[in-house]
């Protein structure tokens, strides 16, 4: 079949749906190649028996979806399959109110940063010692000072077995090259982080997701995941989980970990949210430090210009991962740990993390004055929250309609795996607006618009 001759269901969803579905479908086939020009809006149009203006807005949709992209006066044409599933956006557009990206929010640091570098410049000798090729262990000081910062804040680590990286990026990276093959699968969250799900692409892996409710992901559908795909790692983040904002209770991280030493699966705990909370669960690292590698980073706690990651590993795993990071990029930056170490040591990090938290308190205070009247789940020191539709939206009408007001919000499809169905949502990250008032703005946008849908086709 080609996209010239699928079958569409008249009293289905709508037809534009159905043919981006249709897109979709035979790309993740490899029915349609990337690179291939799709045909003329009139051409398919008359294939299909729809209007031009129906095949139009397909195209706009697989275009939004990524699946597509449109050339002026060449055509539209699928896109290559090695672009990332999701790219960082340069700064925002003046007049556009994002809520996009999972940023902290905009503080000052610069005066805690400066006595930093003016620490390390007053120390030439060692600074120079810095420029030297060290360990890809790192330096065994900064590994201390770190594990003694981690312990203030409710997460157990060994100094000797933890590992810096360039960020919780590259440590998942590093994690998904040592232990898994192209062909491999892995198990996620239903709902997921998209970076994620970008490298098991990029890595040729599988990605299968567990069934998740308030709490996050479920035991029992964990294991019957487990006997369906024989996966090799399973993926979680059991702390303000990424898009939902889903944490597990106590109970529940020991239900989990039951499970996976029963079945002999190693946990990957992303915790990259997880020093967030000023009351924070156990990470599942403390509870079964021989079953999990930690993930976590100083992006979202600290400064993500230092880009600086970690990663707690079980002591039979540690030398791999260090001759892996050492293949990948022979160490991180002596340089950015001993900068973070002193921010660590001195303070300032806890500083930081105190401003970024009370920030979040004030703005989850306005967002609920807006948000009040909707299904909108989130955090008091999340940077993020999911919100539910009105069912008189759809998901692709919602978006259309928000990006038409300057307001940029995150779909659930980004964050399923390849091949299933999206639930009507959409993450909000409070922390991304500037300031308070491109804050209220979009807050307002948005409140107008979930009170205001559009009208129904058949109405008079």
């Amino acid at each position: 079949m080609t996209i010239m001759t699928i079958t569409l269901d008249r009293q289905g969803l709508p037809l534009y749906r159905q043919i981006a579905d249709a897109i979709a479908e035979q790309v993740a086939a490899n029915t349609l190649q990337p690179g291939t020009k799709l045909p003329t809006h009139r051409a398919l149009a008359d294939a299909l028996s729809v209007t031009v203006g129906t095949v139009t807005r397909a195209y706009a949709e697989a275009e939004r979806r990524g699946i597509v992209e449109a050339k002026v006066g060449a055509g539209t044409y699928i896109c290559q399959t090695d672009k990332p599933l999701w790219t960082f956006a340069p700064p925002p557009t003046p007049g556009i109110m994002s809520f996009g990206y999972n940023v902290p929010p905009a503080i000052n640091r610069a005066d805690l940063i400066s006595e930093a570098l003016q620490q390390l410049a007053a120390h030439p000798n060692e600074l120079n010692n810095l420029m030297l090729y060290q360990s890809p262990m790192g330096i065994a000081h900064h590994r201390e000072i770190l594990s003694k910062w981690l312990a203030q804040h409710n997460v157990k680590t060994d100094p000797n077995r933890l590992l810096f990286c360039s960020g919780a990026q590259n440590a998942m990276q590093l994690c998904l090259v040592t232990l898994c093959r192209a062909g491999d699968t892995i198990l996620t969250d239903k709902l997921t982080y998209p970076g994620l799900l970008s490298l098991a692409k990029q890595l040729r892996l599988t990605v299968k997701p567990v069934e998740m409710d308030d709490e996050g992901m479920l035991p029992e559908s964990l294991k019957a995941a487990y006997h369906q795909y024989q996966p090799r790692l399973v993926y979680m983040t059991p702390t303000l989980q990424n898009p939902t904002t889903a944490t597990m209770s106590e109970e529940r991280r020991h239900d989990v970990i039951r499970v996976c030493r029963e079945l002999q699966l190693v946990i990957l705990e992303d915790d990259i949210n997880g020093i967030l909370p000023k009351e924070r669960p156990n990470p599942i690292v403390n509870l079964a430090p021989d079953d999990v590698i930690y993930v976590g980073g100083l992006a979202k706690t600290l400064a993500p210009g230092l880009r600086l990651g970690f990663l707690q590993l079980p002591e039979r795993y540690y030398p791999h991962f260090v001759n892996a990071l050492q293949n990948h990029s022979w160490m991180i930056s002596p340089l950015l740990t001993a900068m973070a170490s002193i921010l660590l040591e001195n303070g300032a990090a806890n500083q930081i993390l105190d401003t970024i938290r009370d920030q979040m308190e004030a703005r989850w205070r306005i967002a609920q004055d807006y948000l009040k009247d909707v299904d909108f789940r989130y955090h008091p020191n999340s940077f993020h929250g999911w919100l539910r539709l009105p069912d008189e939206w759809s998901l692709s009408e919602f978006l259309a309609e928000s990006k038409a007001r300057g307001v940029e919000v995150k779909s659930s499809e980004l964050f399923v795996p390849a091949g299933y169905s999206a639930p009507p949502y959409v993450r909000i990250a409070l922390s991304a607006p500037p300031d308070r008032d491109t804050l209220e703005k979009g807050l307002r946008e948005l409140a107008d618009l979930l009170a205001n849908p559009p009208l129904s086709d058949f109405a008079l």
